[in-house]
């Protein structure tokens, strides 16, 4: 796919944009695009393996290891981005997701703690790096575009998903509140909402699962590419009257009716 051009001269930064997942593609795919990326992650060796493979195939890309859950690691993004290129245009909120020592239960055997940190790494950080790189955008003059990586489970209920749903339907509310109290300021605010995508963390839950597959429309899981795509047009000129807008990018499964019917 050509996707040459299509955010030239547009500098984006992508938050979890490290690893081998939908992060990852978005920073490459950003970067086809026309877009210098700042790779930001936790993981330094991330970071600077997707920063390479841009810079090997002709892109613009500085490496950022930050802990988005701080203020100091917030402004160092921000700081950093803007030495690199100058600017911010667009901001691509990806990190987030289960904690490693978090399991899917019932509310009832959740821990504060454990609960607290699920809310973190799913939208507070959101709320702590927006709000730094808001005032950049509004300085500039020419607006902007901010795209939040949500999750089919923040739109319907699934059992054990309490905390991670909650935290993804709060994100998703967030981003159509950006979206009134910036508009008039240029900048748009949209969700990317993914069903069951095919990533590391979930390979293995999925791998040979027929019967998942069968649930799906068009009969297979996600790949990060399909959520990565969807992220370029909401941060592109594409979209420029689109924001507020939530995107369910599942394969179709939103789709269904959710009771059994005849003929169904």
């Amino acid at each position: 796919m050509n996707l040459e051009g299509l955010l030239q001269g547009r500098v984006a930064i992508v938050a979890g944009g490290g690893g081998g997942g939908i992060g990852a593609e978005t920073s490459r795919t950003l970067a086809r695009a026309g877009a210098p990326v700042a790779v930001v992650d936790l993981d330094a060796a991330s970071a600077k393996s997707i920063r390479d493979e841009i810079e090997a195939a002709g892109g613009r890309a500085v490496a950022i290891t930050a802990d988005v859950r701080s203020s100091d690691g917030v402004a160092a993004i921000v700081a950093e981005t803007r030495d690199a290129f100058g600017r911010i245009d667009v901001l691509v909120n990806v990190a987030g997701g289960m904690h490693r020592h978090a399991s899917w239960r019932p509310l009832a055997d959740w821990d504060e703690a454990s609960w607290d940190r699920i809310l973190e790494i799913n939208l507070r950080y959101i709320f702590l790096l927006t709000r730094a790189v808001i005032p950049v955008m509004i300085a500039q003059g020419d607006g902007g575009a901010i795209v939040n990586i949500t999750s089919i489970s923040g739109v319907f209920g699934a059992p054990n998903h309490a905390a991670y749903g909650a935290a993804k339907a709060g994100l998703i509310h967030l981003t159509k509140s950006l979206c009134l109290e910036y508009g008039e300021k240029g900048i748009r605010c949209n969700a990317v909402s993914p069903g069951a995508v095919e990533t590391a963390a979930v390979a293995d839950a999925l791998g040979g699962d027929r019967e998942m597959s069968r649930t799906i429309p068009l009969g297979r899981a996600g790949r990060p590419a399909d959520i990565a795509r969807a992220v370029l047009f909401l941060a592109s000129p594409l979209s420029d009257y689109v924001s507020g807008q939530m995107l369910l990018v599942d394969g179709g499964v939103s789709a269904r009716f959710p009771l059994g019917i005849p003929g169904g």
